[in-house]
């Protein structure tokens, strides 16, 4: 009796059944190769995030030092100080890495502080938080415009 019970199967030692492969051992190996390449290429390495930094610098020109944060940071700070009492006016401005950041802001008495918080390379380049447009908001400031521009016009 043949060990093939159907066309492409056979029966093989222990009885079990499989499938035959007319596949060469050349071109298995090829996909497995490339399977592997694929894959190792798909793991990306551990890069560390770089943030500018200083400590108590009156300037924005004065913080342009880039450091290569620790494993465990994963965004870049900026903290604003500013005071302005009988007319003189002071700034200090700390730029760090750090594990965890919120953003915000407190004002009491002519003194401010205002965090700010980024996660990529190099994104506290600035001292102050950036403008954020709210699209929506936008539209809908433009269309009460017009609302009040149509009705004025009647």
């Amino acid at each position: 009796m043949s060990p093939y019970r159907y066309k492409g199967e056979y029966k093989g030692e222990l009885g079990e059944l499989g499938t035959h492969s007319t596949a060469t051992p050349s071109l298995t190996m090829a996909a497995l190769y490339g399977s592997l390449l694929l894959a190792a290429l798909c793991i990306g390495t551990a890069v560390p995030l770089k943030c500018y930094t200083c400590t108590g610098e009156s300037s924005n020109a004065n913080c342009l030092n880039q450091t290569n944060c620790s494993d465990i940071d994963t965004s870049c700070q900026t903290f604003v100080a500013s005071i302005s009492l009988f007319g003189v006016s002071a700034k200090s401005i700390t730029k760090s890495c750090t594990p965890s950041c919120t953003p915000g802001g407190a004002s009491f008495a002519g003194a401010t502080g205002t965090v700010s918080c980024c996660n990529t390379d190099l994104c506290n380049i600035s001292g102050a938080p950036g403008v954020k447009y709210s699209y929506p908001a936008l539209g809908l400031s433009l269309g009460f415009l017009l609302v009040l521009l149509r009705g004025s016009a009647l």
